[in-house]
């Protein structure tokens, strides 16, 4: 078993260069922590060097849906909901502009209406949402082990 983790540990290189493009992120995690940044930011951050690191796109998206949907939705922390609401605000403004629009068909404007008040109610659902969060949890802390 010895011979086995010498083995493993001579055929793992280690990285002797402590700078460079690993060096910078780990700077700006350690300096959005000392701005106070909140944690879903910092991993989303983390998420989008991992993405451009490994060439990977959609990466990032796909952590921020997750932390959306799990911290967010799921655990009913405050600040993921509040991102997806500024997101679906945000949309109902463009949707909203784009029925104004002339060139759409009758049918156009209905689809688009049918949206609009999906954005609405989705709206109203999250501003609910939020608010249950804020009345019921606390806010949220890393607890040490």
């Amino acid at each position: 078993m010895a011979e086995e983790k010498k083995h493993a540990t001579a055929s793992t290189p280690t990285i002797m260069q402590p700078h460079g493009r690993e060096q910078q992120i780990k700077m700006e995690i350690l300096d959005m922590i000392h701005s106070g940044e909140n944690p879903f930011d910092i991993i989303y951050h983390m998420a989008k060097w991992l993405e451009k690191a490994s060439g990977e796109p959609g990466y990032a998206q796909y952590v921020e849906n997750q932390i959306r949907s799990i911290y967010g939705l799921a655990l009913e922390h405050v600040k993921p909901m509040q991102n997806e609401l500024h997101e679906v605000e945000e949309r109902l403004k463009r949707i909203e502009a784009s029925y104004e629009n002339p060139d759409f068909t009758e049918e156009e404007h209905i689809r688009i209406g049918f949206a609009i008040e999906r954005h609405k109610k989705n709206i109203e659902r999250l501003k609910v949402m939020i608010q249950k969060a804020e009345a019921d949890h606390s806010k949220m802390t890393i607890q040490k082990n």
